[in-house]
Parts: structure tokens; C-alpha cells; sequence
């Protein structure tokens, strides 16, 4: 049974093969190259090197300045970023030193009736307007600080 699956699969395949490469070779009869003139170099003119080399120069200098104007950028953001950073957590503390107050306050409610839900509401009014206030200080001290000077430019293009 193997002989007779394998035996016929060698012959078509070497047939394949022989074939190809018989019309391979009779496809190859392509016309020898001819020698085409060659191509002479001008040189640049002085100021034409000049000029490639100012350019060169700007470019340079253009992207040492990029350099220069990104690392303050970057420090003043950093700056700005750990001043916001600061506010945020004293705002943060204030809220929850609001929020432990009215804990406390209504832990300390020991009266029933009309008496208890003014007392709650009074502690409620208490923790609102610590936590305005805490709102109303943050904001003022974020508008405060100094805006952010513009990002600048890659000279190359890449952002």
C-alpha cells in the first residue's frame, strides 16, 4: 500500500521538477546588459558647503535650546505639581478633621426628640460649611500659584 501512494508521488514530483527547471533555463535567455555612461559628480561650490553647514549649526543650536527651554518647563512643572500636592493634602486634612468632628459631635448627642435633630442638623451645618471653607481655601490657593509657562516646541517635530 505504501509503494503504491509513494511511487507515483516521486515520479510526478521529479517530473515537476525536471520540468521547471528545464523551462527555468529556457526563460533565462534574457540580453546581455549593455554599459550605460556614467553619471559625473559636480562638486558643491564653497557656499553651497557654507551654507549646509550654517543650516547644520542652526539645527543644533535650535535643539540645544529645545533642550534648555524643556528642563525648565519640566522643573517648573515639577514645582508647581508638588505645591498643588501640598494644598490637596491640607485641604484632605481639613476634611477629614471635619469629618472627625461631626463623628464626634453626633457620638456626643445623648438627647431625644426635637432637641436631637437640631443637635444632628446643627453638626451637620458645622461639618458643610468646615468642608466650603476647606474648599474655598484650596481653590484660592491653586488659582494662587504660577501658571505653567508653554510647553515648547520639538525642532525636530517629535513631541
Amino acid at each position: 500500500m505504501f509503494t503504491k501512494k509513494v511511487l507515483p508521488a516521486a515520479a510526478v514530483s521529479l517530473a515537476l521538477v525536471l520540468g521547471a527547471g528545464l523551462t527555468a533555463h529556457a526563460a533565462d535567455a534574457t540580453p546581455a546588459p549593455t554599459a550605460s555612461p556614467s553619471v559625473t559628480k559636480t562638486p558643491l561650490s564653497q557656499a553651497s558647503k557654507d551654507a549646509r553647514a550654517a543650516a547644520q549649526a542652526a539645527k543644533r543650536a535650535a535643539i540645544i535650546q529645545f533642550r534648555l527651554d524643556l528642563a525648565k518647563y519640566q522643573a517648573a512643572k515639577a514645582a508647581r505639581e508638588l505645591s498643588a500636592s501640598t494644598i490637596r493634602s491640607a485641604y484632605n486634612t481639613a476634611v477629614s478633621n471635619a469629618n472627625l468632628a461631626l463623628s464626634n459631635a453626633l457620638k456626643a448627642i445623648t438627647v431625644t426628640g426635637d432637641a436631637r435633630s437640631t443637635a444632628v442638623n446643627a453638626a451637620r451645618t458645622a461639618f458643610k460649611t468646615a468642608v466650603a471653607t476647606a474648599k474655598a481655601t484650596r481653590d484660592a490657593a491653586l488659582a494662587a500659584l504660577p501658571a505653567l509657562p508653554a510647553k515648547p516646541k520639538n525642532p525636530e517635530g517629535n513631541d
